[in-house]
């Protein structure tokens, strides 16, 4: 049974496109936005392509309740689940749609590489990426804030699976080696495969084991809509992440800034303090200024927050922004008096 559908994105299409035409916009905002209509366009046609596979053996099921486009929030913690699947009896996959369109690459340590144009880009691991959102799945389940269905007085505690879904013509180039978790990375279209041989792996003792923790369609379905009621949507003032006052605004954009993968030429950890009047940008705060904000003691220590958020990779001594620093409004600026730096959106989230 179909809970929630995705959320339809033509409207911030609409608006990106109108914002395409406004007086006086540079060359490289006009990139970033651009950019911006391409990843927007890309994430749904990847997450279109999931739902779709999804929906096929599942929609009409009443034994399994489907969620699109879940975004939770528990205790300062931020999840945004791209699908959810619950069966009858309590198993939840937690799946994250990846749209590469010229395939990724995972090497030894268990890195994530995409391609853009042919050339290589650091991607934060999709895994790490998912774990968080079971960790914040998992609170929210064993919280006051969904009444889990109950058996002899005990509550019945979900069991959630964690899977990578990449679009199904994308290539996946994986390491000998074993790395855990990474037989859960696959193309959206082995999703049921992978659910048939999960279920074929339980022994006949667990299995009659799980039949206690069976529910009724009815009760699926409550749960189900439960947690769909916490989801909590976010809108984004398109202009102001772009620098522009609003459609036909006459002053000038953000400074100029590069498009992704964009590199620091400093060395990690040392990031060019920002000139005073370019600290505050139209909603956004330099490095330094980030860290005093969030109490971060300097420079090298907001950099290594960054990294383990997502937003900044490592690449040798440079350090290159991310599609999640992109999509949340992080720029570089190339050209100043004092050198490269990065600009951050104030209500960044970590």
């Amino acid at each position: 049974m179909l809970i929630k559908a995705a959320t339809d994105r033509s409207q911030d299409l609409n608006t990106l496109q109108a914002l395409l035409a406004v007086p006086g916009i540079t060359a490289s905002t006009r990139a970033l936005i651009d950019k911006e209509i391409r990843n927007i366009r890309a994430g749904a046609k990847g997450e279109a392509e999931a739902a779709y596979e999804i929906d096929f053996h599942h929609k009409a099921s009443r034994n399994w309740a489907v969620i699109h486009d879940l975004r939770i929030e528990h205790e300062g913690r931020v999840a945004q689940i791209d699908h959810l699947l619950i069966s009858h009896w309590l198993e939840v996959w937690v799946c994250e749609s990846k749209h590469f369109s010229e395939g990724v690459a995972i090497n030894e340590q268990g890195e994530f590489t995409g391609f853009y144009a042919g050339r290589p880009y650091g991607v934060p691991s999709p895994l790490e990426q998912n774990r968080k959102h079971v960790a914040v799945l998992q609170a929210i389940l064993g919280s006051s804030n969904v009444q889990l269905p109950t058996r002899l007085g005990l509550t019945l505690k979900p069991t959630i699976q964690s899977v990578i879904l990449v679009s199904k013509g994308a290539r996946i180039s994986r390491p000998k080696t074993q790395i855990n978790g990474l037989d859960r990375v696959i193309k959206s279209d082995q999703l049921r495969d992978l659910i048939e041989r999960s279920i074929d792996k339980e022994s006949a003792a667990a299995s009659l084991m799980s039949l206690g923790k069976v529910i009724s369609s009815e009760t699926l379905e409550d749960v189900a809509n439960q947690i769909a009621r916490l989801h909590k949507p976010i809108t984004f003032d398109w202009a102001a992440k772009f620098g522009l006052k609003g459609q036909g605004a006459s002053q000038a954009p953000v400074a100029e800034a590069s498009t992704t993968p964009s590199h620091d030429p400093k060395p990690r950890g040392q990031e060019q303090e920002t000139p005073v009047d370019a600290d505050v940008h139209e909603g956004r705060l330099s490095t330094s200024k980030l860290a005093a904000k969030l109490s971060v003691k300097g420079t090298p220590a907001m950099l290594e927050r960054l990294v383990s958020a997502g937003y900044l990779v490592e690449q040798g001594d440079e350090h290159v922004l991310t599609e999640r620093a992109i999509a949340a409004g992080a720029v570089k600026v190339d050209k100043s008096r004092f050198g490269p730096y990065f600009l951050w959106p104030e209500s960044i989230e970590f």
